[in-house]
């Protein structure tokens, strides 16, 4: 293999082991402080292993929610996805492209870092800057239809873009609502974030006050509830229900498959998501303990005044309740939207990605809490749901032949929004 992919292999493979490439922003800025070497090591590993807690207990919530959109989906008769191309074949096919533009696009994130006064953000969240650059390639190829070099430039500079501008914008509203705990929001959850806030941030400087929904009242025979991931555990466990008694059929497969009885496995899949929760909150904890101390290092001594940008779930700890009820909500307003495009017949079906709408329903909602109580949380689930329908919605017609599979499990608001973007500058190209 040519030395230059052998590098660039390696570097790619380290942005897509966020904990492996943290662990090591961690070790840096470490080295920066001339912390003793315990120290550079404990918070290197700890960085690391806060960062698989994580995304451990992600894993137990997606594998606990994805069986519930294919039952949706089952439920509401649609068909399976089909694409003349889709996600793993771009990514096969452009695997060099897309490599270099996840180095380019973070070498200019931390350049422009840098040298400005004003976008002082890194975008941090590994594995979102490979689906940045799979994401804003596809669209360069498939919608502008750019090859080799001007492929690879063009879609460098997009993410890159992307990744500087996309923190500045939601910070306004970050250090408000983690209480400027020193990071910032990183996500393609931030179009749903940036729409909740701009609607809900001005209601809060009227004077209006609203009750904040991590401030709920239940009757004591439901006092429980107020636990986060109890009322998790009772909400989603009513929801499999609801969505199970639909598709009875789609249940039997899957608690065949695990070797349960079917309620049994509704009852667990429930209990799974709870579970998953309270491992994400830990690696949360662990992950904001070593992370943003040992960033210091680099803010100080390498790029003056720089800020990590980080995922979506190290914001859940500002608004549990919020979270937990605004994932939900963003299930179901995007459940309806499913609905609505069948109803109109829309000739492309709309996918109800429960994954990715849960954790944009949720995030949102800790924002929309944050300026305007119960209405601002319920808000933020509302509009996860309305933009990633119509988004995606949007995006069949333009990309869907290349990467409408990808829309079905995951349709991040910012994937299904900013391709848009590409398809105005194909426009004014004249090459629409």
């Amino acid at each position: 293999m040519d030395p230059l992919m052998e590098v660039i292999n390696f570097v790619v493979a380290i942005f897509q082991e966020p904990a492996i490439f943290l662990g090591l922003i961690a070790f840096v800025g470490l080295l920066a402080l001339k912390e003793r070497i315990e120290k550079i090591i404990s918070g290197t590993l700890k960085t690391a292993l806060g960062l698989l807690i994580l995304l451990a207990g992600v894993i137990v919530m997606v594998n606990a929610l994805m069986p519930l959109g294919q039952m949706a989906s089952a439920a509401l008769k649609l068909p399976p996805v089909s694409v003349e191309i889709g996600t793993q074949t771009v990514i096969s096919e452009l695997g060099f492209e897309i490599g270099l533009v996840m180095v380019f696009a973070f070498l200019l994130n931390v350049l422009v870092a840098r040298i400005s006064k004003t976008f002082k953000y890194i975008f941090l969240t590994g594995h979102l800057i490979f689906w940045n650059a799979v994401i804003f390639t596809a669209a360069f190829k498939y919608i502008m239809g750019l090859e080799g070099w001007a492929l690879i430039i063009a879609a460098s500079i997009f993410t890159g873009a992307y990744q500087i501008i996309q923190p500045w914008y939601t910070h306004f509203f970050d250090l408000e609502v983690n209480e400027n705990a020193g990071f910032v929001l990183g996500h393609s959850s931030s179009l749903v974030v940036l729409v909740t806030c701009l609607i809900t941030k001005p209601i809060a400087k009227s004077g209006r006050k609203f009750k904040s929904m991590e401030e709920l009242t239940f009757p004591q025979a439901l006092s429980w509830l107020r636990e986060p991931m109890l009322m998790i555990a009772a909400s989603y466990f009513i929801i499999y229900a609801v969505v199970g008694a639909l598709a009875w059929d789609s249940v039997v497969e899957f608690a065949s498959g695990a070797g349960k009885h079917p309620i049994v496995w509704l009852v667990l899949q429930a209990l799974n998501f709870a579970a998953g929760f309270a491992v994400l909150i830990m690696g949360v904890r662990m992950l904001i303990s070593e992370l943003i101390p040992a960033f210091q290092g680099i803010a100080q001594k390498i790029v003056p005044g720089a800020v990590p940008a980080l995922d979506c779930p190290l914001f859940f700890p500002y608004g549990q309740v919020s979270m937990a009820y605004g994932g939900l909500i963003g299930m179901v307003v995007m459940v309806l939207m499913s609905i609505f495009f069948v109803g109109i017949k829309y000739p492309w079906y709309i996918f109800a990605p429960t994954m990715s709408v849960w954790f944009h329903g949720a995030t949102a909602a800790v924002y929309g809490n944050k300026y305007a109580g119960v209405p601002g949380a319920i808000l933020g689930g509302v509009i996860a749901g309305v933009l990633m329908g119509v988004g995606q919605a949007l995006m069949w017609p333009i990309i869907g032949f290349a990467i409408g599979d990808f829309f079905s499990w995951a349709s991040d608001t910012d994937y299904v929004w900013y391709p848009l973007i590409v398809y105005l500058l194909a426009l004014i190209a004249g090459k629409k």
